[in-house]
């Protein structure tokens, strides 16, 4: 039973400190996106000083996940994906296997979580 079920107020969202570097927002500066701050660009950049190939790793990842969920949404036939973790912007799972295979009626289920 939840708060809402119960008359009570929901809880307010937590606010996004931009003060303090996140990781899922270095790999989201290392891939080349827009959503991260100084904060995080500059915990990117210290890293990258320790370990140069981290962008690198980073794309090859991103480009791993893409082929990965092609070929189960196109050849394996895969329809329900459960994309968890701190994506930042959302890793788009969901757009890479629609466009792999076009969704059958009520065969998809996505569930994606973010918070940052």
């Amino acid at each position: 039973m939840t708060n809402d079920s119960l008359g009570a107020a929901p809880e307010p969202s937590p606010q996004i400190d931009t003060t303090v570097p996140h990781s899922a927002r270095i790999w989201n500066y290392w891939l080349g996106g827009t959503d991260n701050y100084p904060v995080d660009r500059e915990a990117g950049d210290q890293y990258r000083e320790v370990y140069p190939q981290i962008v690198d790793v980073a794309r090859a990842s991103r480009a791993f996940q893409v082929r990965a969920v092609r070929y189960l949404a196109g050849e394996a036939g895969l329809r329900q994906f459960l994309d968890v973790g701190q994506a930042c912007p959302p890793s788009r799972t969901h757009t890479r296997s629609l466009s792999a295979s076009p969704p059958m009626p009520g065969s998809s289920t996505w569930i994606t979580t973010r918070r940052l």
